[in-house]
C-alpha cells in the first residue's frame, strides 16, 4: 500500500517538507492533523463523546480517544478532516457548522514511535434529539460520552475515575449499551496541556 504523504513543519508550524507518515513518526517530525469533539446538552448537562478504539487499531488498540480524528495530507486543509467524522461516525456535518478550538501542539511519546502533531481542533454541539451514528468497525468498537466537568477533571489529573455511558460493537455487529467507571489509564495519552486548553476553548464557547 502506498504511504500517506503527510506535510512536515518545524515546531514553528512552519512547512518544510513532505515525508511518509511512517518516516514522521519513526523521526518523530511535526505533522498537522485533525480533531472533532461532539458534544450535546441534555437538561442542563453537557456531554463530551469518545469514541473507543478497535482492538484491531495498531495503535492505542481498546483505548477512548477524541470523538473523530486523523492525519492531515500534505495538500489538504483543516476542512478535508471532516471525512474523519463521516467515515469513523457516518455523520455528515457541514465544516460551517463547526466551531474552531485553536490549533493546539501535542506529543505522545512511545518506544517505537513519537507523534508530534499540531492539532486542528474543532468542537460540534449536536442539537438531534436522536442522534444516528454509523461506526467504522475497523476503526471504532464503540461511542462513550462524560459529562464535560467529569471528562475535564479526569483528563487535567484533578479525579481519578469517572462513570461514562454509551455502547460498544461487538464481534456479531451487536450494540450493547453499557455505564462503566474508567480512570486515566483506558484514554489514549495525549498530553495534559492538550486538554488544558481544549477544556479552555470548550469552556470559553459554552459561556458566550
Amino acid at each position: 500500500m502506498e504511504q500517506e504523504k503527510l506535510r512536515i513543519l518545524n515546531d514553528q508550524h512552519e512547512s518544510i517538507g513532505v515525508a511518509d507518515r511512517s518516516e514522521i513518526h519513526a523521526q518523530g517530525l511535526w505533522h498537522e492533523t485533525f480533531h472533532f469533539w461532539l458534544l450535546k446538552k441534555e437538561h442542563g448537562t453537557v456531554y463530551l463523546y469518545f469514541q473507543l478504539r478497535s482492538p484491531a487499531k495498531k495503535d492505542f488498540p481498546s483505548l477512548f480517544d477524541i470523538s473523530a480524528a486523523g492525519h492531515l495530507l500534505a495538500d489538504e486543509q483543516p476542512s478535508d478532516g471532516l471525512r474523519e467524522v463521516e467515515e469513523e461516525l457516518g455523520l455528515s456535518i457541514p465544516f460551517e457548522d463547526l466551531t474552531f478550538a485553536g490549533v493546539i501542539q501535542d506529543e505522545i511519546h512511545l518506544p517505537l514511535f513519537i507523534d508530534r502533531e499540531f492539532c486542528h481542533v474543532y468542537l460540534y454541539m449536536n442539537q438531534e434529539e436522536q442522534m444516528e451514528v454509523h461506526l467504522q468497525k475497523e476503526e471504532v468498537a464503540g461511542l462513550y460520552r462524560a459529562k464535560l466537568l467529569d471528562a475535564q477533571q479526569l483528563l487535567t489529573g484533578t479525579c481519578e475515575r469517572i462513570r461514562i455511558e454509551g455502547f460498544i460493537v461487538d464481534a456479531n455487529e451487536e450494540r450493547h449499551e453499557e455505564s462503566i467507571e474508567v480512570g486515566v489509564h483506558n484514554f489514549v495519552p495525549h498530553e495534559t496541556a492538550y486538554y488544558e486548553h481544549l477544556f479552555h476553548a470548550i469552556n470559553q464557547i459554552l459561556s458566550q
